[in-house]
């Protein structure tokens, strides 16, 4: 508590001359510190006294308005490095934006306690309760975002809170209500938009993006919110269904809910249709429609690769396994970064230094193409989704490929990752652009990975994992690989990640 008097307030922000005094004093060069000020003072505010309802409402906008700048430089920050923050600035730069948008919604969800009757003052606040219910549901909404940048979890009180917010905007008749959340472009929306935008971006099965995937992710969620549906029936384009008193995340409907009270239910609506539109639209034109936004500049094959992402989760039957999972208890073997996979293949790993490198991890379950494994949070810190993996049973004779598909922080201080299979076993080759003369020092690492297109004459397909940057559609190379030569043409990469190009070739020469 501060220490407010009776009837005044000792409040810095209580008049306007006091806050436009302690905003001028925040740091405008430090964005990490600004916003750890601007959090304190939300969350003191809050505990004011001798402030009425409209003045602290006033008070939590213009730290709101504060610390918008900072939010967005720490958010492009985070977003646009990648992999290339260091592992303390990036939960420094994490930590202080999702403790603003915990103490931005807290604050809100108090001045919407003031519009309450029986409380002094609250009938100045009333007609902005459209508005206040619209930011604390925003704030909340992106507190989840960035937990599911991290691959969660997200705060447990936040589903309950999320629910309490639209009951009392239901129980209002304002839910419905079309208002401006904040001034400029995209400024508008409603309590129920709002809402349903933290509902779907939750079910898009973000486990499996990576952040600056789940951005765009995020965006797209906002951009096509006006069509999504949520009501108290279940109907045509609502798959899912949550609870606004359980306290627990939405979920799909596999089988017919009661009715009633306080379930609802929602889904993508007209959405799903505009997005598979849009797909199509950048399948043929190679360029990203003007009126969609991302917010920033983005390729168009990874837009389309999110967008497709979503069609699959947003369609009314959710996507299957293409292989069954079987419950499983065993210990792997992991190493990580393109330089260990090959040596860790190649059999160059006897160094005790190396040892080092290889981590142990428990297999939960497994299937023909992958497994789901649980590891400590005190290790790993280089794990993200798209992370190559070399790895072996711990009672395996061989190393195989791998790469990490998904992953899920609980609350338990555990991660669990789904590695999908790249292949079972792999050999070091080299590879050596066409039209120099190879010597048997030269050449770059790659791993030649066993695929059923190619055969042991040579001829067909073969799938090679190279350093990233290696592949080009218009590079033809020379690969040496057990003491024969063969010419490779490029026929498309498969995939790409932080570190490694995985592509096919075809075989069109092979040397005598």
């Amino acid at each position: 508590m501060l220490g407010w008097g009776r009837g005044k307030s000792d409040h810095p922000m209580a008049d306007e001359r006091g806050a436009k005094e302690l905003l001028a004093e925040l740091p405008a060069n430090d964005s990490f510190k600004a916003l750890q000020e601007i959090s304190q003072w939300l969350e003191l505010t809050r505990d004011a006294e001798g402030i009425k309802p409209l003045r602290v409402y006033e008070i939590v906008e213009q730290l709101d308005a504060a610390a918008k700048p900072h939010q967005r430089k720490l958010s492009q920050e985070y977003l646009g490095a990648g992999n290339r923050l260091q592992r303390f600035q990036e939960q420094r730069i994490w930590g202080a934006l999702t403790d603003l948008w915990r103490q931005l919604g807290a604050a809100y969800e108090f001045c919407l306690a003031q519009t309450l009757p029986g409380v002094a003052g609250s009938g100045a606040l009333k007609p902005y309760a459209p508005t206040i219910t619209c930011r604390a549901v925003r704030a909340l909404g992106l507190e989840l975002k960035w937990g599911l940048l991290r691959y969660g979890p997200v705060d447990p009180t936040l589903w309950a809170r999320l629910g309490a917010l639209y009951a009392q905007a239901e129980q209002g008749s304002f839910a419905l209500k079309t208002c401006t959340v904040y001034a400029g472009a995209h400024g508008q929306a409603s309590v129920q938009r709002e809402y349903v935008k933290a509902l779907m971006l939750c079910m898009s099965a973000t486990d499996s993006l990576l952040p600056r995937k789940l951005e765009v992710a995020e965006r797209v969620v906002a951009q096509y919110s006006e069509q999504f549906v949520l009501q108290k029936q279940p109907a045509k384009g609502c798959h899912y269904y949550v609870d606004l008193a359980a306290g627990k995340p939405p979920a799909r409907m596999i089988a017919r809910i009661t009715s009633g009270g306080t379930v609802r239910y929602f889904g993508p609506g007209a959405a799903s249709d505009m997005l598979n539109q849009v797909i199509d639209g950048i399948t043929q034109t190679g360029a990203i429609p003007t009126d969609l936004n991302l917010g920033g500049s983005y390729e168009p094959g990874m837009v389309v690769e999110v967008l497709r992402h979503l069609s699959r989760y947003w369609s009314p039957l959710p996507p299957s396994r293409s292989e069954e999972r079987h419950k499983s208890f065993a210990r792997i073997n992991v190493v990580h970064n393109f330089e260990d996979v090959v040596a860790i293949i190649a059999g160059e790993s006897n160094d005790l230094s190396f040892d080092e490198n290889i981590e142990t991890w428990t297999v939960e379950n497994e299937s023909e193409n992958g497994y789901g494994a649980v590891i400590p949070q005190s290790k790993s810190d280089w794990l993200k989704v798209g992370s190559l993996l070399g790895f072996k049973l711990e009672d395996g004779s061989s190393w195989g490929v791998g790469i990490v598909r998904r992953m899920t922080n609980d609350g338990n201080q555990q991660r669990y990752v789904g590695i999908q299979t790249l292949a079972k076993g792999g050999a070091r080759v080299k590879l050596f652009p066409v039209g120099t003369k190879p010597a048997t020092e030269d050449g770059d690492d790659a791993v030649l990975l066993p695929s059923s297109a190619a055969d042991s004459s040579g001829s067909g397909e073969l799938s090679l994992l190279m350093r990233m940057g290696s592949f080009s559609p218009r590079q033809t190379f020379q690969m040496r690989a057990y003491e024969r030569e063969y010419v490779l043409v490029p026929k498309q990469l498969v995939e790409g990640g932080e570190d490694f190009d995985m592509a096919k070739f075809r075989v069109t020469q092979k040397a005598a």
